[in-house]
């Protein structure tokens, strides 16, 4: 059975409200000056930095270069600035000591306020209020588990003076359809608002990609590399002969999901419910079995892992990325514990959402 990527999110309600995929275009070539925006009067507009895409990596250059008194515009495709932390909806995973070495100051300023924010908001137990480094959600994941709401509100804040200021102009629901270039570098980007249709041309001495998917990349025509590389090209013992430019980590679409005791939400069969319960992702080596099963190749020796599964007693998978622990607030807050599903059963391996046709992606 075929199906492709867009039409399982579609089947399952999680159409993202963001288009991923660049128009398709010629990879490892350069250009001249492009067809791409031109100057027209009354629909430009310039600062000292474009940053197109607003996730962590470009609400980060937008801090940075403000605070050194630059001009900035902030471009975002979904309705919400944070990428990972909020549109993507996944908690950070990163070093078990981030408190204390490896993060930025900026960082760390995001996640105190992230804390802040429920200590200001909501109405924590003692405990969890004087415990400095509170973890709303007691993941395993990461010692800051929390919602993607409070995250956006954290960056926004940090951004508040500089939008205020005019030194960062954001542009929400806007994607670049097209970029100026002259040799090796990029002049212009256009972008079109996905809400009204509108096209933009932005100018700067500098612009910066961080769709975190590299969509500036192919509008411009620039070189660049996908997947895996063949050995002849790194000189990898273990590399593949050939490249591979679709050998990539699948793509995810991530979900909210708390437990509600006695309650009873099951729905009717979807459509391919059958297909997707005996699904055994086709990859080399072999994956451990059915992909919607507690059991997942462990990364270490690729042999069945029983992962678990119980909301009760808050492990297993349920415990991975969960964004609240209602122990953490008082009673009634919150009707039950809140997870985030990232989990290897919800990878999507039959397809890809790089370099193929929006149709396909």
């Amino acid at each position: 059975m075929n199906t492709s990527r867009r039409r399982f999110l579609q089947r399952a309600g999680l159409a993202a409200s963001a288009a991923l995929v660049a128009p398709p275009t010629a990879r490892g070539q350069t250009t001249g000056a492009t067809g791409g925006p031109k100057r027209t009067p009354g629909r430009e507009l310039a600062a000292d930095l474009v940053i197109i895409g607003g996730g962590l990596g470009g609400c980060a250059a937008a801090l940075a270069a403000a605070r050194h008194g630059r001009t900035v515009i902030l471009t975002e495709e979904t309705d919400w600035i944070g990428g990972q932390l909020t549109a993507q909806a996944v908690p950070p995973d990163e070093n078990a000591l981030i408190e204390t070495i490896g993060g930025t100051r900026s960082y760390l300023e995001l996640r105190r306020r992230i804390r802040d924010y429920y200590r200001r908001n909501f109405p924590l137990t003692e405990a969890a209020r004087a415990n400095s480094q509170l973890n709303p959600g007691n993941g395993s994941v990461s010692k800051l588990c929390h919602e993607p709401r409070v995250a956006l509100a954290a960056l926004e804040e940090m951004l508040a003076p500089f939008v205020a200021g005019r030194r960062v102009q954001i542009l929400l629901r806007h994607q670049a359809t097209s970029a100026a270039t002259a040799g090796d570098r990029v002049e212009a980007i256009a972008v079109r608002c996905l809400e009204s249709g509108r096209e933009r041309v932005l100018r700067a001495p500098f612009i910066v990609d961080a769709t975190e998917t590299g969509e500036l990349l192919p509008l411009a025509r620039a070189e660049y590399v996908t997947g895996a590389e063949a050995q002849r090209d790194t000189g990898e013992p273990r590399a593949k002969p050939e490249a591979q430019p679709h050998n990539h980590q699948s793509f995810t679409c991530c979900f909210a999901m708390d437990y509600l005791p006695g309650e009873d939400h099951t729905i009717d069969r979807p459509a391919e419910y059958a297909f997707w319960r005996d699904h055994v992702p086709p990859l080399t080596p072999p994956w451990s079995g059915k992909l919607l099963s507690l059991f997942y190749s462990s990364p270490g020796t690729l042999k069945p892992f029983n992962m678990g599964f119980d909301p009760q007693k808050g492990t297993g998978l349920f415990k991975y990325r969960r964004l609240i622990d209602r122990g953490n607030f008082a009673a009634g807050t919150y009707a039950g514990d809140i997870t985030l599903v990232n989990w290897p059963q919800n990878d999507y391996m039959l397809g890809n959402l790089v370099d193929v046709p929006p149709a396909e992606a």
